[in-house]
């Protein structure tokens, strides 16, 4: 049995996000012959005691990392001390797994979260075979899109402006694509970035939503069109998710077309904003705002509508769009980052980021090609449901434990069909932004 060290900043289950992925995949592959064990923050500990004490998952062990009080109030101090506790959590994450190291010979170390290329980790320091990833990092808002942020783009040009600043002076950036025997990304952005500092060495690519087995519906749901076209947004209230540019295109659908958006989520910076969204682009009599609602509660959403709608200026790989396309949603979107890798020509419409009234307008006339064509638009969802079957968590950690463990473990056995598989992938991705569909304006 391979003995695993899990590098896991984030790791909480049952809360969604960074924390749901690290538990994910620490809780996966201890039930792969691998005996995990796991370095994450102390904040979890209340959570996870309890379902490991139950003995559900024997070879799994977790190792709380703890930073003076004075590091942890930094956290709460905006993106500066957030970055901050997390270079100093690693640091002291190292120093414990080269302790644990030496008690318990691990065969190899694994970075799992924060999903940071430019925050990197310090467990290269453990001269271990090293994995780090899935990551992302490469994305950047455009700006041609500010308005969006609103008062908050100025924390948006700082989050890049750290990211660079990163890329040159945190040793657990540069060391760790230099030292790390394999370095996988989530998308082509973050690719292309990593590839600048790591030119010759492996590259791989996951994308980093992925869906559960117990999450999938049984049996696939078949939607039927109804009178109403109707949409779903599901997300938090942040400024790069771009609710108001949902909005804004629903504004700009034909007045005659039944079409009613549902929101789903009330969290976020932005949160008090929605009422004045839905005011000025007069699209009362067309929205149904819920707030927020439980994980389970956004299952019936997903079986209630036709289409999901997501807009997001910076995402490395959005879950929620997964989930909608395991309810064999359509999908609408912009191709950008993440989600235009996820979305297909077969699966959805993306429409290109120019300026903000020619997006608009693209994603109202998508609107309108859905209400338009309901028999395209089922067979959609039965092809993003047949895609979210290829991104089952179960299926990515198989991949872990049969080709990129062993991969670092014998690389002479391996090497060849995984740079093969390499060399696939960056052909992939430099057509990806071709053979999309997209509704234009006129």
């Amino acid at each position: 049995m391979k003995k695993v060290l899990i590098s896991a900043y984030a790791c909480i289950p049952n809360v969604g996000s960074e924390e749901e992925t690290g538990w994910i995949y620490a809780r996966l592959l201890s039930q792969n012959n691998t005996e995990v064990h796991c370095l994450t923050q102390q904040k979890g500990k209340a959570a996870i005691d309890p379902i490991l004490q139950a003995g559900l998952y024997p070879n799994f062990t977790v190792h709380y990392v703890v930073v003076p009080d004075w590091v942890e109030k930094a956290y709460h101090k905006g993106l500066p001390g957030l970055y901050f506790h997390y270079l100093y959590w690693q640091w002291v994450a190292s120093q414990l797994a080269i302790q644990l190291n030496q008690r318990h010979q691990f065969d190899l170390v694994h970075h799992i979260t924060y999903g940071s290329l430019q925050l990197g980790s310090f467990m290269y320091r453990l001269g271990k075979p090293f994995i780090f990833g899935p990551v992302s990092g490469g994305q950047q808002a455009p700006e041609s899109m500010k308005q969006y942020f609103g008062k908050y783009w100025g924390r948006e040009r700082m989050r890049a402006r750290i990211g660079r600043l990163m890329e040159y002076v945190n040793p657990g950036f540069y060391k760790t694509l230099h030292k790390a025997d394999r370095v996988i990304v989530t998308n082509a952005d973050t690719y292309w970035l990593a590839r600048r500092f790591r030119p010759e060495q492996p590259i791989e690519r996951i994308l980093d939503a992925g869906i559960s087995v117990s999450f999938l519906p049984q049996p696939p749901v078949e939607h039927v069109p109804g009178k109403v076209l109707k949409l779903l947004w599901v997300g938090r209230m942040l400024p790069r998710k771009a609710l108001e540019l949902t909005i804004q295109a629903l504004g700009q659908v034909d007045a005659a077309l039944p079409v009613e958006l549902t929101i789903v989520g009330g969290r976020g910076d932005l949160a008090d904003q929605v009422p004045h969204y839905i005011r000025q682009y007069g699209v009362s009599n067309r929205v149904n705002w819920v707030g927020h609602v439980t994980h389970d509660e956004v299952k019936g959403f997903f079986r209630e509508s036709d289409v999901f709608f997501f807009t997001s200026l910076r995402d490395s790989g959005p879950h929620q769009l997964m989930e909608a396309m395991a309810y064999s949603l359509p999908i609408v979107t912009l191709d950008l980052h993440g989600q235009a890798e996820i979305v297909s020509v077969s699966t959805g419409i993306k429409v290109p980021v120019t300026t903000p009234d020619r997006v608009a307008a693209d994603l109202a006339r998508a609107i309108e090609w859905m209400a338009a064509h309901p028999t395209e638009r089922l067979m959609m969802g039965r092809q993003a449901f047949e895609f979210a079957l290829t991104q089952l968590w179960e299926t990515k950690i198989r991949r872990f434990i049969d080709v990129l463990y062993p991969a670092v473990l014998n690389p002479s056995r391996v090497n060849e069909s995984i740079d093969l598989e390499e060399d696939a992938m960056v052909s992939g991705m430099k057509a990806n932004s071709t053979g999309n569909r997209v509704i234009k304006a006129h």
